[in-house]
């Protein structure tokens, strides 16, 4: 197993108003994109700031490079942060924000041009930082996060005021990092986003931990879908998918401007679920209803989310935060 970078064990947190955390397991090796989700008030924040040592756990241990976490600072330079908000020193530029993190780290801080060339940071370089939007002064946070080439990134929603664009050309950066050997906290909210590079999963709600695991794993056990379009005939269609018997269930749905069936399988694997796409396929044919679309779902981690949270006896309709 690739070294920890971050580990925290049965960790528990408590405030006057109830525990935060709840026996909390997080390992983050390095190479690891470790994505860490759940609702508003799961605990995240605070998982992490008992990670990087800036809260001493109730009960439990966190380590950082297999030392206790209250001693990060011996790591200095190693970790990159992006937690509480972009914290930069509104009188300084851009430049000088990032030139002090070196300082600080008793580094000379590398030439930031290729980071500011893909996150829209160009023209910013000589501006306060007091003059900077709060999209604007995220990204500079990014940038200084990633500035030293920590060996571990714990990111805080850090792509939470980007647009599209900027979001996925932030969270590639994450990737790069972690091909390199970087192991990365991150939470988000853009599950889409989030899916594009997360390696592992962490689902927290109300303090607890309800999947923990490679990502793929945990994608694996969403049954299998299909999306179909049979356009004026979606009744019948819908009637007839019902009673088939590689069918578990069937929904409508609205995608991309589109009226479509859900259908869940009953069945597990790739081949499996190729084998009832084409025996339902083939029944809707001999009913004589024609399908312009009939495709495999791929399994997201909105789903898994949603799918989680309903077994936890949340309501499902509980948004990451």
């Amino acid at each position: 197993m690739a070294e920890l970078a971050l580990e925290l064990e049965r960790v528990v947190k408590r405030w006057r108003s109830g525990a935060a955390l709840r026996g909390v397991d997080v390992a983050v090796p390095r190479g690891a994109v470790v994505g860490l989700v759940g609702p508003s008030g799961a605990g995240k924040t605070t998982a992490m700031r008992v990670g990087l040592g800036l809260l001493a756990p109730d009960e439990g241990t966190a380590r950082v490079f297999a030392t206790p976490a209250r001693a990060i600072a011996r790591h200095r330079g190693r970790v990159g942060v992006l937690i509480d908000g972009p914290a930069l020193e509104p009188a300084l530029s851009v430049l000088d924000n990032l030139q002090v993190h070196a300082l600080r780290h008793g580094r000379a801080a590398p030439d930031p041009a290729p980071w500011f060339e893909r996150l829209g940071l160009g023209g910013l370089a000589r501006r306060r930082a007091a003059r900077l939007s709060q999209g604007e002064q995220y990204r500079v946070a990014l940038v200084r996060a990633l500035l030293l080439g920590p060996d571990l990134l714990v990111l805080d929603e850090p792509v939470a005021h980007f647009d599209p664009a900027l979001a996925q050309a932030a969270l590639e950066l994450v990737r790069e990092a972690a091909a390199r050997g970087a192991a990365t906290l991150v939470t988000s909210h853009q599950l889409a986003e989030l899916q594009r590079v997360a390696t592992h999963l962490v689902l927290l709600h109300k303090g607890e931990v309800l999947l923990n695991g490679a990502l793929a794993d945990l994608l694996g056990t969403i049954a299998p879908a299909l999306r179909i379009a049979a356009g004026g005939a979606a009744a019948p269609a819908k009637a007839l998918l019902a009673r088939h018997a590689a069918v578990a269930r069937v929904d409508d749905l609205r995608a991309d401007g589109l009226d479509l069936l859900r259908v869940e399988l009953r069945v597990s694997g790739a081949e499996e679920a190729s084998a009832a796409a084409a025996a339902i396929n083939a029944a809707l044919h001999q009913a004589g209803i024609s399908v312009s679309l009939l495709a495999p779902e791929r399994p997201t981690l909105e789903e898994l989310f949603r799918r989680t949270l309903l077994r936890a006896g949340g309501s499902g309709t509980e948004r990451p935060a």
